[in-house]
């Protein structure tokens, strides 16, 4: 199991959000709640992350933006180990956050895909692995959308609160199934 950096994991959850041309309110609130999951210092030194990572994703050059992205998560990515310290993260973590990040705003890009494969590849998470963590936030995201949908009209349907509670226990299947899926693999 590679091992990363928490800095350097901060650092490609932000071009993950970058990779689409779009930062909105859901990527960027998703981005300090998992901020503050991976450090508990994160809140120290957030701004500094996030002005650093701004310029970079602001003055990529002319051509494919995802490209330059590419190049700065691969070098981000270089400064992996083996060794577990205080400021590492298991790179299995990380790929579950950038998925997270991914489809926090409902649209999994083809840009997002393509730093997510990358990271997969050079953190050497096992594809059957990651396929298995790509269907399971997948599905969160899509009974997540049901439930909005069904909240939204739930006043005007009462009938609907079965559905709506089906969907809720589903998602709590989901949830169970996720945890035991990154902790069995650790």
């Amino acid at each position: 199991m590679k091992l990363i950096r928490k800095k350097s994991a901060l650092k490609i959850l932000y071009y993950m959000m970058a990779a689409d041309g779009i930062i909105n309110d859901t990527e960027r609130s998703t981005f300090d709640e998992l901020g503050r999951l991976i450090d508990d210092r994160y809140d120290s030194y957030r701004s500094d992350i996030l002005w650093e990572c701004r310029n970079i994703a602001l003055t990529t050059p002319e051509g494919d933006p995802v490209f330059a992205l590419l190049n700065m998560a691969a070098r981000e990515l270089s400064d992996l180990s083996d060794v577990m310290t205080e400021d590492m993260i298991p790179g299995r973590i990380l790929v579950w956050n950038m998925l997270a990040i991914a489809l926090c705003d409902k649209d999994y890009a083809d840009g997002e895909r393509r730093l997510i494969d990358e990271a997969r590849r050079k953190l050497e998470l096992d594809e059957k692995d990651f396929l298995k963590m790509e269907r399971t936030m997948q599905a969160e995201a899509a009974v997540g959308r049901q439930i909005a949908f069904l909240q939204e009209r739930i006043s005007e349907n009462p009938d609907l609160k079965p559905q709506l509670k089906n969907l809720k226990e589903r998602q709590s299947i989901i949830a169970a199934n996720a945890k035991d899926l990154m902790v069995s693999r650790g």
